[in-house]
């Protein structure tokens, strides 16, 4: 059986590009991401059997991101495979052998440096990682091998989140035996989401110039205009006051969005649960069972009524969140005047509070209105924190 891949024009000279490192640069939805697991598929049927390593920076949010491209991939192809959930080894079953990919985060480094018989590494969200991570990957790359080593990084260039890797790759001089590749939303072989999700990049250019460089354009780019500059730590272990749930609604472009919210007096702290493209109502409903919600109230988007009566009826305690007239704005205002730290781990969680701003008019200077971009999981947040701040509050007296 012979594989069948679509690739574009812009990544197709790439299945032979050798060098120690490529670096796939790009634009959001260009599909970058695809096309990395797609050459390691390629590599695993055509060159020997491979033990590729694919990582992200916290183990976790793999099975929200490259677990399923892979999978998507294996499943379109009908490529035999099994996976351990467990230990996160996929084994596909090649006319060369059986390869393995070992899905793993940098949440113990020590564990990384163990593992043996490495071929090739792609690091997804490699502005995740900080300097010293990459060289410790880099290191895991030192057995002979038939055909080549190759780390991959794929990433969309922000400055603010990575400076050492633009300083690295794309600096005067250039890191020896790199390949760079820039890529945009035209180079994503898929004309559906071409024609889908090139119009929401397009608008970002009256929003925020500096995320539509680097969303629509695939160039490095700084952003000014920081909204929220919580702390980032681990969850304390104490009886808290209350623990309430809020969630973004989403399904193909826009990821759904769970964060869990816990409230010792004045106090809140938010963790990331869920960030997932792709769920239907009932799939949603299940990740919140799985989650433990139980009673708690879910704070969700007051524009998706159908959806939380949907969930209601599977039992979540699901609400629709505080909407009205800048209710934004008030929601905003409300948890910057709060106590509010993001437990360490929650990756998606800390890049969109890194990299939510206020937009600017063409003069530069900061309106009082947010760009509207990448807040899923700081609305679900903003949803339950501020509706609950807004509740009646219940007045007991004896007589």
């Amino acid at each position: 059986m012979g594989l069948r891949i679509r690739l574009s024009e812009s990544f197709y000279p790439l299945l032979e590009v050798k060098e120690r490192y490529l670096m796939l640069c790009g634009g959001r939805g260009s599909g970058k991401s695809e096309f990395a697991a797609r050459k390691i598929l390629l590599r695993c049927w055509t060159e020997h059997p491979h033990r590729f390593l694919v990582m992200r920076k916290v183990r976790r949010t793999l099975g929200e991101s490259v677990i399923k491209v892979f999978e998507q991939l294996l499943k379109e192809q009908g490529v035999d495979y099994e996976f351990n959930k467990t230990d996160r080894r996929m084994r596909i079953l090649t006319p060369k052998g059986v390869s393995e990919i070992v899905f793993e985060g940098l949440d113990d480094p020590e564990k990384i440096k163990s593992v043996k018989g490495i071929t090739g590494i792609w690091c997804e969200e490699l502005t995740e990682f900080t300097r010293d991570d990459f060289l410790t990957l880099d290191l895991c790359l030192r057995e002979p091998v038939k055909s080549y080593h190759q780390i991959m990084g794929s990433f969309n260039p922000m400055e603010s989140e990575a400076k050492w890797l633009k300083d690295m790759f794309f600096g005067a001089v250039t890191w020896p035996k790199s390949f760079i590749h820039r890529s945009t939303i035209d180079d994503n072989p898929i004309r559906e989401v071409r024609e889908q999700y090139r119009p929401i990049l397009d608008a970002l250019r009256d929003q925020d110039e500096a995320i539509w460089k680097i969303a629509r354009l695939g160039e490095w780019a700084s952003r000014v205009g920081r909204i929220y500059d919580w702390e980032v730590g681990e969850l304390p272990e104490m009886s808290w006051d209350e623990v309430i749930y809020g969630l973004d609604f989403g399904y193909s472009v826009d990821p759904a969005a769970v964060v869990k919210c816990y409230r010792r007096a004045d106090e809140w702290w938010i963790e990331e649960m869920l960030y997932e493209r792709g769920l239907t109502n009932q799939q949603l409903g299940q990740r919140l069972r799985e989650m433990g919600v139980g009673e708690s109230p879910v704070y969700c988007d007051a524009a998706e009524p159908k959806s939380i009566a949907e969930l209601r009826r599977m039992g979540i305690m699901a609400r629709a969140a505080e909407k009205g007239p800048d209710s934004v704005r008030s929601g905003i205002d409300y948890l910057k005047s709060r106590k509010i730290k993001v437990v360490r781990g929650s990756v998606n969680l800390t890049k969109e509070m890194n990299n939510y701003m206020w937009k600017k008019d063409k003069n530069g200077n900061l309106l009082p209105e947010p760009v509207a971009w990448d807040n899923h999981l700081l609305d679900a947040a903003r949803y339950s924190i501020f509706t609950t701040s807004h509740r009646p509050q219940l007045n007991v007296w004896r007589v």
